[in-house]
């Protein structure tokens, strides 16, 4: 079977287009040039839309002359081309039936190569099923023909090992970054990743305690120095027993007046009872510079 064209296809054959083309070219670049050595004004718009019109008919007579010269000429091959549309009509439907037998063979190679894997995955994952589904484990490049059973197995093997050394080195971060971590993990099973957004919550984390630690320090300052009362310096007392029944005065020395620095933590109120019962007291007491 082959197809055979009994017209000639030489040179010349088929026959030129005739036509006054040098003669028109002088003409219509003579008559363009007429329009565009016009120095229109503002006050021309109406001349000017009428000489665009002239110019544009003569474009479109032309065009439309073209047009009719392609079909004449385009009309046998059309032709041709629907009766060999026609003839092959037959062999392209073979085709397609052929195709579909072949993406039948595929979908249900692709089946069997899923299933292998699904077996060899139930059979190895073990304790990581959780962080590994199966669906996150299947590679593209394992359903090529030359991957077979045992290349799978293996494939599977250093996986999980893999895997499980990820999370060994995960479950070495604090407890309270480690979900967030293993949440990171599973998003694309980078190692580098998760290990950095541990590292991450720990700095934050330390960020937010150094804060807290700053706030309560203004506070207690703050706390401090709005208790502060002046308190008569005393640094001795005496008191002088008064003579009776002819027994001499006797001086006695008070205890002498010591300090001690330290910090206190309470709620608002237990902080100014305190307060209250020093001033009681007379216990002088001051911001510790």
């Amino acid at each position: 079977m082959e197809l055979q064209i009994m017209t000639s296809m030489e040179p010349g054959i088929l026959p030129e287009i005739q036509w006054n083309n040098e003669e028109l070219k002088a003409e219509i670049a003579a008559k363009a040039k007429e329009y565009t050595s016009i120095a229109y004004t503002d006050g021309q718009e109406t001349e000017m839309r009428k000489d665009r019109a002239t110019l544009n008919k003569l474009v479109t007579a032309f065009e439309n002359q073209q047009k009719e010269v392609k079909g004449f000429y385009q009309a046998p091959y059309q032709k041709f081309e629907t009766q060999v549309k026609e003839v092959l009509g037959p062999v392209r439907d073979a085709i397609r039936v052929i195709d579909d037998g072949l993406a039948e063979i595929e979908r249900q190679y692709r089946v069997d190569k899923t299933n292998k894997m699904r077996e060899i995955y139930e059979a190895k994952v073990g304790d990581l099923r959780a962080i590994l589904p199966f669906e996150k484990t299947i590679k593209e490049n394992w359903y090529k023909k030359a991957i077979k059973d045992k290349n799978l197995e293996q494939g599977y093997i250093d996986l999980f090992k893999r895997t499980r050394g990820d999370m060994d080195a995960i479950d070495a971060l604090p407890d309270r970054f480690r979900d967030k971590a293993v949440m990171k993990y599973m998003e694309n099973y980078s190692l580098s990743e998760a290990l950095t957004e541990g590292k991450r919550l720990e700095m934050l984390e330390a960020a937010l305690e150094e804060r807290k630690k700053k706030a309560e320090e203004v506070k207690a300052a703050q706390m401090k120095q709005q208790g502060e009362v002046p308190v008569p310096t005393v640094e001795k007392t005496a008191k002088v027993a008064v003579s009776v029944q002819g027994i001499a005065p006797v001086q006695k020395e008070a205890a002498p007046v010591v300090s001690l620095d330290f910090r206190v933590w309470g709620t608002k109120e237990q902080l100014m009872k305190l307060r209250q019962y020093m001033i009681d007291n007379q216990i002088r007491f001051g911001k510790v510079e």
